[in-house]
């Protein structure tokens, strides 16, 4: 309590608080006090008020009010103090001046007591006061008012009054203000050194969690994420000994170093999810490792639990920080800030769709229910539209994630003639070979969807049942296996170790070796001529039991099955990364394509661009399609570059000119790939496309399309727009409708050595000025833009949507877009993208690609 003695300590302070603070606390000279009627004495309760807040004041600094605060200081704590009880007495001195309500028509009734310069100054607030309330109009007839009411003595005494609106009001400004007090100043820079220092810690074991997560060192990492964690709370718990008004104030300063504690809890929050989420990552690595791999279930319920905790924490680390100023940051952790920022958005995607996917796993790898799978192997050294030549296949049945049974027919696809019921006419270029359409030659369309379900109908149609999906794999996948497995040992069976430097050639020799027993003997020394049974632990059927000798395809069911049997116990810290890399680079490179029955996971196949689907677009669109029919093995040593122009034309319509480049680098005889290439090439442009001119194309000799299929013979109706193409003139190119798309195709002949050239003119079914934005229905703030830059017209886009054909080897792609004069690029998707009006690209197309730009015309010479 503060003492009431005139003598007190308080009244020695009067001089340093003299030009602000109103000293009205003796009881006996109170000013308001009633001559008829005690009264309660407000000026003493304001003396209590204001001394008390005095002490806080002068605790904090004993000269704050007679000296200029400085924004210069060596803790941003002491700053923020001194600012904030700056900014309040500065509100207090002018209310007291502004609103003086203490004036009282007894007062004049008292007797005088010489006056200190505390009643002076009372005084002259009083004269204040009367005089402007005289001159406020609805002041003068208030205070009529409230004389009448005050001379009535049959009336009670109005309840209400000015002097009470401001003490109360005064009350709750200084309770606030010692809310905002009441945390312990004098620990305040000992609490900054603390969160700043747990802070370094926290990072410090977080970069260092990082580097030990990417050499997949998990329990190290581990570790590190959760002193991370700890520290970074430890310094949040710290941080919440501050009163969260203190930190509002704080971010309302023009000091970085004090808007750095108003960010300072998010920024904590975002250090606690990000260690938070490494850890979780870190955890769901670990059970591929440690946990038991004959509960495969178990396991895999377990990585799904801490993957999703892993989404949780990168949802919130979103969420976070966009609530964070990056400029309040210390300068040392801006740029890595920065980073998270444009990171977090992509990782939390990308885990999301991760976590859709390990949730539908459970379904692909029969955990609810038995799945049965055609698994196909497409030759893309013998291409075919969606990958090649379909020389092999298995069958997969699943349960509960495990393989239950696996037949390879060692004869290949061409086990199924036998029992094919159905007589099917094949595509019209498949003549060259055969009119009779059959399940290996069934891969017909670049659109994986429509060639799975139509590989699926030839295989129940030849005795086979039904599957739940068609998964496709080529040689290169089971190279790039090979390289994690290491080699593999078939000396008892076949002489030989596969390996991933000579699986090519000793596959192909094996499975050809009735070919090159005539053609190339040579190239069978060393091979065994019976092959024996493989002994294997997975549940391997080949049908084996009769014409057991020189089954031309058991070489596939034989290592596919050793790759199986292995692969798991591959599955290592070590090989990790390298495992996830190549089954990206196959995914991307459609060396392998997933078809599903099941509609949600056939829908999660094509967002992820698993299905080899052939995509719609408004834009530009191109596919280059080769299939190689009775060619051989050629395609391995065929390289092709693609030239594409896009020539905008002054009334907006767009001319493409297409040039493919392929040349033969085979010799003449080497087996398999020195021999003539015979290609039905189809390009894909968008749909309503009208061909100008075509060039370069080459077609078989009349003799070799003399096979007609049989009348009688069924007709699919997949082919029918193929079947109604028209054909064009000049060149025999033919031009139909398919997938949305428009195609010209046309035959292309190579021999080794020798490179062809063809050209497609074709006329685009839009124009380039009708993508303008109109007015009337653009929104506001394109409004808005145009009526500020009155020389700029709305502006057009253009795209080109390049897709690659499924396992296909990658070509050479340069595009270039010519747009008219006065017409640039503002905006352009990649930005790497070169080209101010228009683009000029120069890549490799190893996986669909995606190109957009916006443009702008200014009316400016």
């Amino acid at each position: 309590m503060i003492p009431k003695n005139k003598n007190s300590h308080l009244d020695l302070k009067k001089d340093n608080f003299s030009n602000f603070v109103v000293d009205l606390r003796s009881p006996q000279d109170d000013l308001l006090a009633s001559p008829k009627k005690k009264r309660r004495n407000w000026r003493q309760i304001l003396v209590t008020l204001l001394g008390r807040l005095g002490f806080v004041v002068h605790k904090i600094k004993p000269n704050l009010l007679t000296t200029e605060p400085s924004l210069t200081r060596q803790s941003f704590s002491s700053t923020i103090i001194k600012q904030q009880s700056q900014l309040f007495f500065s509100w207090l001195k002018r209310e007291l001046i502004s609103l003086n309500l203490l004036k009282s028509q007894r007062s004049l009734k008292l007797k005088k007591r010489p006056e200190n310069y505390w009643s002076q100054f009372i005084r002259k607030q009083e004269q204040i006061f009367n005089q402007s309330a005289l001159n406020n109009h609805r002041s003068r007839k208030f205070i009529s008012k409230f004389k009448k009411v005050s001379s009535s003595k049959t009336s009670k005494k109005f309840w209400w009054s000015p002097r009470l609106f401001f003490i109360l009001a005064l009350v709750c400004i200084v309770l606030f203000f010692q809310i905002l007090l009441g945390w312990p100043l004098n620990s305040f820079g000992n609490l900054e050194h603390r969160v700043i220092g747990h802070s370094n810690l926290a990072l410090n074991n977080l970069m260092k969690a990082g580097s030990l997560a990417s050499q997949l060192k998990f329990q190290q990492a581990s570790s590190n994420f959760q002193q991370a964690s700890t520290n970074f709370l430890t310094a949040s718990h710290s941080l919440d000994q501050i009163n969260n008004n203190l930190l509002f104030l704080a971010s309302l300063s023009t000091n970085p170093q004090i808007k750095l504690i108003a960010d300072s809890k998010n920024f904590l929050k975002a250090g606690t999810e990000t260690a938070d989420l490494g850890n979780n990552l870190v955890l769901a690595s670990q059970t591929l490792f440690n946990s038991h791999q004959d509960n495969f279930p178990k396991t895999l319920d377990k990585f799904l639990f801490y993957t999703h905790h892993a989404l949780h924490n990168a949802q919130n680390l979103q969420q976070t920080i966009k609530q964070i100023d990056v400029q309040n940051l210390p300068s040392n952790y801006r740029l890595k800030f920065v980073s998270l920022q444009k990171q977090v958005n992509l990782l939390t995607d990308n885990l999301n769709n991760f976590v859709q996917v390990g949730d539908q796993l459970k379904t692909i790898l029969g955990m609810s229910r038995d799945k049965r799978y055609l698994l196909v192997f497409q030759n893309n050294a013998e291409l075919r539209a969606s990958g090649g030549f379909l020389g092999s296949y298995a069958l997969v049945d699943l349960s509960a994630g495990r393989i239950t049974n696996l037949e390879v027919p060692a004869g290949g696809s061409y086990d199924t003639a036998g029992a094919m019921q159905v007589r099917v006419v094949a595509p019209q270029p498949l003549w060259l070979v055969n009119p009779l359409w059959h399940f290996w030659d069934a891969n017909w369309w670049p659109d994986w969807p429509t060639t799975a379900q139509n590989l699926m109908w030839f295989y129940e149609r030849s005795g086979g049942s039904s599957v739940d999906g068609v998964i496709s794999i080529t040689p290169t996948v089971v190279a790039r296996l090979l390289k994690i497995t290491g080699p593999i040992d078939l000396r008892s069976q076949y002489g030989v170790v596969i390996d991933a430097n000579n699986f090519w050639e000793t596959v192909q020799t094996i499975s050809e070796r009735k070919n090159l027993v005539k053609t190339d003997p040579q190239a069978l020394r060393g091979l065994l001529t019976d092959s024996q049974a493989l002994q294997t632990t997975l549940p391997l059927r080949q049908g084996l039991s009769t014409n057991s000798q020189h089954k031309p395809k058991k070489i596939i069911g034989d290592l596919m099955a050793k790759i199986l049997e292995v692969l798991p116990q591959k599955l290592t810290k070590n090989n990790l990364l390298k495992i996830i890399s190549i089954f990206q680079q196959d995914l991307s490179e459609k060396q392998i394509l997933f078809y599903f029955t099941n509609p949600k996971l056939e829908a999660l196949a094509v967002r992820n661009n698993w299905a080899g689907k052939i995509r719609q677009t408004t834009g530009d669109y191109l596919l280059v399609v080769n299939t190689n029919i009775a060619g051989q093995k050629t395609d391995r040593v065929i390289s092709q570059k693609i030239n594409e122009s896009s020539i905008v034309q002054s009334d907006g319509s767009i001319i493409d000119t297409l040039q493919i480049i392929r040349t033969h680098h085979g010799r003449k005889g080497t087996p398999f790939t020195g021999v003539r290439n015979v290609d039905w090439l189809r390009v894909y442009v968008p749909a309503g496309s009208k061909l100008i001119s075509a060039s370069g194309f080459q077609s078989p000799a009349s003799k070799y399309l003399q096979q007609k299929p049989n009348p009688n013979w069924t007709l699919s109706p997949l082919l029918a727009s193929e079947r109604a193409a028209s054909t064009d003139a000049q060149t025999g190119t033919k031009i139909y409708q398919e997938s949305g798309k428009t195609v010209f195709a046309n035959w292309s002949i190579l021999d080794p050595g020798q490179q062809a050239v063809i050209t497609l003119r074709y006329r685009l079914p839009f124009n380039f000025f009708n993508s303008r934005l109109s007015t009337a229905n653009s929104s506001w703030l394109e409004k808005l833009s145009n009526w500020l830059n009155p020389n700029f017209t709305s502006p057009l886009s253009y795209s080109l949507m390049v897709q690659k054909q499924p396992g296909a080897l990658a070509s050479s792609f340069n595009s270039q877009l010519v747009v008219p004069k006065k017409w640039f690029v503002f905006w352009r998707y990649p930005q790497k993208l070169l080209g101010y009006n228009g683009w000029h690209i120069k890549n490799q197309l190893d996986a669909d690609q995606y190109y957009v730009v916006l443009l702008k015309k200014t009316t400016k010479p």
